[in-house]
């Protein structure tokens, strides 16, 4: 993604870049806590051979086929392009996840966020956008009135948008996106509760997010060190519940066991729980993935386990990172595994 925005409510052309003033940038992470997903690909990697980029790509997002189209008044006549732009316009919905990736030319897709704002998002060859099913959007080309996009589709190819309205909003996929939205997040071992039990959704944020929640911990157990068990795991799928990741949902109970075992070990007010979850598209043979290479967590596959104390002086380095205020103890990806907590405790 090139660039995201927050953008007035009202626009006079929605051509323009239509920015707020002064200049309100978007996030990934607030387009993630909306459920939107993005990732860029090389265009040239896409183009030079469509079927065997596609392809594989059906098969990790789980869908069944693809079409190309080109919205541009050159190939569909000025009075069908402008009618189309005004119906991709109109605020709406779809009963299934909206996926594009741009293959040429640009456009703006415009997204509400958690609070009911539009952000904007600037997408442009190689960007493939996935807006989830339930989620209100709306799409323009920009003022060269040209782009082309190859689209993806669970089953057979089709468009079908819900205007904003009484009827969208009772149809079951804004209902569950609503849910998905709002829910109290689950792990392993129960509620996140945001004193014991942590989830963390979104990888850019990590880093600042657990930096945060370290130096509480630290202030928190001044007097008994904690533990923090960290579990790396596939993302749940809303519809079923169930990890995308096989290995991850046998390996689901066997982490709770072993939280168990770390509350007995160092005392339940001192076992701290923090999952992490994996998205199947933006992981699956994405070498980049900020997980893989962060430099404590090195995630090499689903599910991970670690364990962490904190390191000597911690309590001395409060401008450090959680990486540096935290030691690992224990990292497996065999979370079955009955002495996985043998190791020192002060």
């Amino acid at each position: 993604m090139s660039e995201c925005w927050y953008m007035p409510e009202e626009v006079a052309d929605r051509r323009d870049e239509n920015r707020l003033s002064p200049n309100v940038p978007g996030s990934y992470e607030v387009l993630g806590e909306s459920g939107v997903f993005y990732r860029h690909f090389d265009p040239k990697e896409v183009s030079d051979d469509m079927e065997g980029f596609i392809q594989p790509l059906l098969q990790k997002l789980h869908y069944k086929s693809y079409d190309v189209v080109n919205l541009s008044p050159d190939n569909l006549g000025e009075e069908k392009f402008e009618a189309l732009a005004e119906q991709h316009f109109r605020e709406h919905i779809h009963e299934d996840d909206e996926v594009r990736l741009i293959l040429e030319g640009q456009g703006y897709f415009d997204v509400r966020d958690p609070d009911d704002k539009w952000i904007r998002l600037l997408s442009k060859p190689g960007d493939c956008i996935v807006v989830p099913a339930g989620m209100y959007h709306r799409f323009t080309t920009e003022h060269s009135k040209y782009i082309k996009t190859l689209r993806i589709f669970k089953e057979a190819p089709r468009w079908i948008a819900l205007n904003r309205g009484p009827e969208a909003e009772e149809t079951s996929a804004r209902k569950e996106y609503l849910s998905r939205l709002r829910a109290p997040a689950e792990t392993a071992v129960g509620t996140a509760n945001n004193r014991t039990i942590y989830f963390l959704r979104y990888p850019l944020q990590l880093d600042a997010s657990l930096t945060t929640i370290t130096k509480r911990l630290l202030e928190q157990h001044s007097e008994q060190p904690f533990a923090l068990m960290i579990f790396l795991t596939g993302s749940t799928d809303p519809t079923t519940g169930v990890s995308w990741c096989p290995d991850c949902v046998p390996a689901k109970p066997q982490v709770a066991e072993r939280f168990t075992e770390l509350q007995r070990k160092c005392g339940e007010a001192h076992a701290i729980f923090l999952q992490l979850p994996v998205e199947r598209a933006s992981y699956l043979g994405n070498p980049a993935f900020p997980y893989r290479k962060h430099q404590t967590l090195q995630l090499g596959s689903v599910p991970t386990l670690l364990v962490l104390t904190p390191a000597k002086n911690a309590e001395n380095k409060s401008d450090s990172q959680w990486y540096d205020l935290l030691e690992v103890k224990v990292r497996s990806c065999d979370p079955g595994k009955r002495d996985l907590l043998n190791f020192e405790w002060h």
